[in-house]
């Protein structure tokens, strides 16, 4: 794929809008930019990604239905060769993807009943909870960290001061990786040679996917809450298959395959308001037969501040137990020990947005921003920039080849 295929948002940004009608909304964007560097052999200076989202919404009392669409083109090797997957299970994503199908029931005045495909989410945006940590991310784009939505049921309600939530997956969805050894996704490792290819084997996900269920209570300024899940784990566990590498010209090429493991957790959460801060304390423990995997036993702290119409977030996590692969591989606890800061604010003229994640094993990290300028009503100028620095050998230094700076044009109705 070229550049100039991102083109094509060009044209939807001009296009006249007929889908303004009551209940729908969406975005047409272009983004282009440039990397510091070229990775040999396969990723080009250019980055460039064309995108198209719609979604509607419709309420008939208490019961909603939301469903939304987006089509892209991605100048990268992230694209895959499959126009749609409905399930997100393919090893590449789609230029088109369905974000959101589902329904929402009320079973009472105090219970209601989502099904269908959505996003899920228990842990704070921008920091790291163990409660949804292991939730399937899209990682075509490192720097994006996007979850990828689920196809499931979704019993939530309240009682008192108890509320409860019941989330069912029939059906599991995998971690999308960009390609393995590219800009996106290096490796460097003793045991591996540099300039090694490596062959991704298709492997189809297990078609089980997890439950999981929450309950949280008020206790005067306490708010505690408990969870636990079971089921397929949705980060895959790479096998390099060095046993059936190949040597030829010059280049060793190594197979590597995915393996999903069962995983069950219990975690505690704990928070309070004190003062101008909210501080939160949350606790999990994992456990998994997959030798590769192993068991853990996370732990976080998080202090959030709000600063006019901003917030400042804080959070430090650690896994107590030392994985028996190299973490990179476990992707949801690879960056543990962190020290994650997040400030984001909303000005009369825009907003802006600061991130620093810094691990504290390998001593990397990653610094990324965004700056965002409200043209008018509809038009909003975008520029940004990822900086990982420090160690290649840790999850954050190794995309060193992968800093750059862009700039997105979005209109939106």
């Amino acid at each position: 794929m070229t550049l100039h295929r991102t083109g094509i948002c060009f044209f939807l940004l001009l296009m006249p809008l007929s889908v303004q009608a009551q209940g729908f909304s969406g975005y047409a964007e272009a983004m282009g930019g440039a990397y510091a560097e070229q990775w040999p052999g396969r990723d080009r200076l250019g980055l460039g990604r064309g995108t198209f989202f719609v979604k509607w919404e419709e309420k008939t009392g208490d019961t909603q239905l939301t469903a939304s669409v987006r089509g892209e083109q991605i100048a990268s090797d992230g694209e895959g060769t499959q126009l749609f997957d409905p399930a997100d299970r393919e090893l590449r994503r789609s230029p088109l993807s369905l974000r959101d199908f589902w329904l929402r029931v009320p079973l009472g005045s105090a219970d209601d009943l989502q099904l269908g495909r959505f996003q899920l989410g228990w842990g704070k945006t921008d920091g790291y909870s163990p409660a949804d940590a292991f939730l399937p991310r899209d990682l075509t784009d490192p720097f994006a960290d996007e979850k990828i939505p689920l196809w499931g049921v979704r019993l939530t309600g309240y009682s008192g001061a108890l509320r409860y939530e019941a989330v069912a997956a029939p059906v599991t969805t995998p971690w999308r990786l960009p390609p393995l050894g590219s800009r996106a996704a290096p490796f460097h490792s003793g045991s591996v040679p540099a300039g090694t290819l490596f062959k991704e084997v298709e492997s189809a996900p297990p078609g089980i996917g997890f439950a999981a269920v929450r309950l949280q209570v008020a206790l005067g300024e306490w708010e505690l809450g408990g969870w636990g899940r079971g089921g397929v784990r949705a980060a895959p566990l790479l096998a390099f298959r060095t046993d059936q590498a190949d040597y030829t010209s010059g280049r060793l090429t190594v197979p590597v395959e995915r393996r999903y493991a069962r995983e069950e957790a219990a975690g505690i959460e704990l928070s309070r308001i004190i003062g101008s801060l909210i501080v939160r304390v949350e606790g999990a423990a994992l456990f998994s037969r997959e030798r590769d995997l192993g068991n853990a036993l996370i732990g976080a702290l998080s202090i959030e501040k709000g600063f006019g119409d901003g917030t400042l977030l804080v959070t430090l996590a650690g896994n107590a137990i030392t994985p028996p692969v190299d973490a990179a591989q476990l992707f949801d606890r690879a960056v543990l020990p962190a020290l994650i800061t997040a400030w984001h604010r909303s000005e009369e003229w825009g907003e802006w947005r600061l991130v620093w994640s810094a691990g504290l094993k390998h001593v990397d990290g990653l610094c990324k921003g965004e700056v965002g300028y409200a043209i008018d009503d509809v038009w909003k100028m975008t520029v940004g920039a990822e900086l990982p620095y420090g160690s290649r050998t840790g999850p954050l230094g190794g995309l060193y080849p992968a800093r750059n700076v862009h700039l997105a044009l979005r209109r939106s109705w």
